[in-house]
Formats: C-alpha cells, structure tokens, sequence
C-alpha cells in the first residue's frame, strides 16, 4: 500500500472517529497507535514511546502552564476590573470610547496572559454588561469582546507561539517578536472601526453621559491601575527580548510577577491559588493529550515517508509559490472551522514547514499567519471556540444567532490584515530582524 494511500485511511479515519464524539486527542491517538501496530508489528510501539518521551522532555513546553498558571492569576486578582475602570473614565465623551478601551484592555491581557480564553471570559463578564447598560448596541459589544479576546494568540507571550516553536525549532523570542507589530496593528484596526461605526451610527455605541463623565484628577488617579500591568509586562517581554532570560524562565518570572500583583492588590489568598493551580492543570493536560495524540499521528505518517513525498510534489509544482502559500492559508481557515488549533499545527506543519523553507520564505513570518488564521477560527462559526465562551456568559437575551452575526465585521478585518501581513512580510520581520540579528 502506498503512503498516500495509508495517510488517506489515517484522515478519513480520523474524521470517522470525531464524528462519534471522541475528543480530537484520542481520536489522533487511536488511529496512530492502530496504524504503527498495522504496518511494523506490535513492536513498533517502542518507537512511540521514544519519540512521547522526547516530548515530555522538552524544555520550551514548561512555559506552557507557567504562561497559564500566570493567566489565572491575573484573571482572579481584579487587575482587569481596574483596567476596565479606568477606561470607563477616560471614554468619555467619545462615541464608542468604552468599547475601544475594552479592545485596549483585551491587547494589555494578551501581554499579560498569553490565551484567547482569559481576556474574552473577563472582559465578557465586566465589559458587555457595562456596554449594554450604556446602550451600546449588543452585536458590537459581544463581538468587540470576542474579537479581542483572540488577540491572546498574537501579542506574546503567545502560547500558540510556543507551540509552534516547540514543533518548528525557531527561536520563541523570534516568534514572540514578529507578533508584536501585527497584534497591535490588529488591535488598532479594531478600534478604527469601532470608533468609525459609532460616529457614524450614534445608537451603536453612545458617549457616556454628561452626569456621569470624570474631571481630569479622577481621570489620573485612575492610571494606577495600569503600573502593576506594565510593570509585569515588560518583566516578561524584556527577559526575552534582551536575552535575559529564556522564554520558559520568563514564563516562571511572570508567573512569580502575577502572585505579586495579586499580593500587592490585596486579593491572593490560598483559595486563589488553589483554583488556579486546578485550572492550570486542567487546561495543561487537555492541551498535553492534544499533543502527545497529534504527535503519534505525525510520527507515524512521517516514517511512512508520505511528508516526503508530499513536500517534493508540491514543490516541484510548475506554479508560483504565492499561489502555494495561498492555498495553505486557505487549509487553515477551513480546518479551522472544524478542528482545534492545536491538531491543525500538529497535522500541518511537519508537512508545512519543510515546503515554506524550500521555497524561501521565512518561516517566522509563515508562523504569524497561521497564528492570525488561528484567530479567525476561534470566532469563526460554527466551532469558533470564543462564540462558545460569550454564549456561557453573556446576557440571557443574547441568542447564539447573535453571537454568530457580531463576529462578521471582525473576521472580515482579519482577513484584510491577514492579506497585509502576506503582502507586506516586512511588517512581521521588521522587529525581530532589529532584535536578533
């Protein structure tokens, strides 16, 4: 049997097994194991082991639930509420200005916390009901939210990005530095178009009112709520980009950072640390399965020879490799749909990567746009994992089919950038260029 015949039988009966209702992971792992077991024998098993091993001994992945743990920290000591408040005093009297800070907040959450997850659930919480109580129209308000919330994918520490290292072997800081632009560029286009809309539609997104506005003292005293963020941002950012540190000391740092914000706020206690420390645990050990499933698939269908094989048939294509780069892009955003972040890098890139580097791109500037893919499938219907968290905490009057429709603006806004940043490679290499070389 050819390999492409046997990768086939491996997808098809992949997506049999989802089909089912089995979590990706297993469903990776299962046809994995079954397929090694099929083609070399029971004991081929040894070489998955081997290869899980070298996995658990990765030093980058211990970031992963520091960078989390860190996130929890934060999301549980009142920092974002500060924030929020903050931003509602300086909003003001601009159309719009609560929703444009509560994307602000969103991209200082990114930097803090590094998932998609955290800032929309807080901001989902504290931001959406205060919008709506000030009249904002609810489509622009969950959909801001949700949009935002994904910028955890781009600004670092990105724990996608981290993955993406682990798998490729380029440099996290590299990685960590080429989202840095794009993220705030993304955040930035949200904000024009919030503020465009609401001037020219009052009713989506009105001015706080007269009675209720800050004087300029309130205003200034409201700014200590952002010197306990930037401080702990530029602690982790700075190790990695001044080569202080690595990225997984970083993490430890940021996580030893976010304890201290919570101390010195006055809201660490032991319950705390605890739910924390459970919710680390959770989340590192869904995404460890995910791992650990994508990796016995990968490995298995990469010792048949079919990556090979794959590789030397796209690249030897008589067609521009614009076109090639194109049609990934377009791979991720339809997967995306259906499958979680994690497997399509795992399934993708041992595939992907080798072909970016044959046809002389960089693969630093190929990771941000899968990464901006990523955030398009985490508010694209009808899996979007963001949908999902707005729908388990927005208001009661707020369907699903409005979830879906507050999202379009947005994705259509990533969409655009995401054909900048294709266009234009020079926006994401810019600052790790200046960096690191």
């Amino acid at each position: 049997m050819s390999p492409f015949a046997v990768t086939a039988i491996m997808f098809v009966s992949m997506l049999l097994l989802m089909v089912t209702g089995i979590p990706i992971s297993f469903c990776l792992g299962i046809v994995g194991l079954c397929t090694t077991v099929f083609l070399w024998g029971p004991s081929s098993i040894d070489l998955v082991y081997f290869t899980l091993w070298n996995v658990a001994n990765n030093f980058i992945l211990i970031a992963v639930p520091l960078f989390i743990f860190m996130g929890y920290i934060l999301h549980q000591s009142g920092i974002a509420k500060d924030l929020f408040d903050s931003v509602y005093l300086w909003s003001g009297r601009v159309r719009g200005g609560l929703g444009i800070g509560t994307v602000a907040i969103c991209a200082i959450m990114a930097a803090m916390v590094g998932i998609s997850g955290a800032a929309t659930i807080s901001m989902g919480v504290i931001a959406v009901p205060a919008m709506l109580e000030k009249k904002y129209d609810k489509k622009i308000a969950i959909g801001l939210v949700q949009a935002g919330g994904a910028l955890g994918f781009l600004i670092p520490p990105s724990m996608m990005m981290i993955m993406y290292a682990f798998l490729s072997g380029e440099s996290v800081g590299r990685l960590f530095a080429g989202g840095v632009v794009p993220g705030l560029m993304l955040a930035a286009f949200y904000m024009s178009y919030i503020g465009i809309r609401c001037f020219l539609q009052p009713n989506m997104g009105p001015a706080i009112p007269v009675n209720e506005r800050a004087n300029l003292k309130e205003k200034f005293i409201s700014l200590k709520g952002l010197i306990l963020p930037a401080i702990l941002i530029l602690s982790v950012l700075g190790c990695i980009f001044f080569g202080i540190t690595s990225p997984t000391e970083a993490a430890a740092v940021g996580a030893t950072g976010a304890l201290i914000c919570a101390a010195v706020r006055g809201t660490l206690t032991w319950q705390m640390v605890k739910d924390s420390a459970l919710r680390t645990l959770n989340i590192s050990s869904f995404t460890a399965f995910i791992i650990i499933g994508a990796v016995v698939f990968s490995t298995v269908y990469t010792g048949l020879g079919a990556t090979q094989m794959i590789q030397a048939t796209i690249t030897g294509l008589d067609v521009s490799p614009w076109i090639i780069i194109i049609c990934m892009q377009l791979s991720f955003f339809v997967l995306g749909m259906f499958l979680d972040d994690l497997a399509i890098l795992f399934l993708c890139m041992p595939i992907y990567i080798p072909i970016i580097k044959a046809l002389g791109f960089d693969p630093v500037w190929f990771a941000v746009l899968y990464v901006v893919n990523m955030q398009m499938a985490y508010i694209t219907p009808p899996y979007g994992i963001n949908l999902f968290y707005m729908k388990s905490i927005a208001p009661k009057d707020v369907t699903m089919s409005d979830i879906y429709a507050s999202v379009i603006p947005f994705v259509i806004i990533q969409f655009f950038a995401l054909a900048l940043f294709l266009y234009f490679p020079q926006i994401i290499l810019w600052l790790p260029n200046i960096l690191f070389n």
